[in-house]
C-alpha cells in the first residue's frame, strides 16, 4: 500500500468508526418527556419536603444524611427544589424534616 492509499483507508476506518459510534449511542439526547419542574414522576424516589432554594434543600438533605437516611435533590421550578428519598425512609425523613412537606 502507497502511503497516500494509507492515509485515505485510515480516513475511511475514522470515519466508518465515527458512523457506528453516532448510531451506537445517539446524539445524546433523552428520549421522552423533557424535564420540566412539574412531573411528579420519580421512579422509586418519593418527595419528603421542598425546599425554596438550593441551600435550603441542601441543609434539609444535611439533616437527613446525618440520620443516614440517602437523598437527593429535583428541580420544582421557579426556583424551588425537591428533597427526594426512597420509600423506606420516607416516615422517618418526614419526621425529621417537620410537619407538611414544604419548607
Amino acid at each position: 500500500m502507497t502511503g497516500f492509499a494509507a492515509v485515505v483507508f485510515a480516513f475511511v476506518v475514522v470515519a466508518f468508526l465515527a458512523l457506528m459510534l453516532r448510531w451506537t449511542y445517539g446524539t445524546g439526547r433523552i428520549s421522552g418527556p423533557s424535564p420540566d419542574g412539574k412531573s411528579s414522576d420519580f421512579g422509586l424516589l418519593h418527595e419528603v419536603a421542598v425546599g425554596n432554594s438550593a441551600g435550603e434543600a441542601n441543609a434539609l438533605r444535611a439533616v437527613l444524611s446525618d440520620a443516614n437516611i440517602r437523598s437527593t435533590t429535583a428541580d420544582a421550578g421557579r426556583g424551588r427544589v425537591r428533597v427526594l428519598v426512597f420509600a423506606a425512609d420516607l416516615q422517618q425523613a418526614r419526621t425529621l424534616v417537620g410537619p407538611g412537606s414544604t419548607h
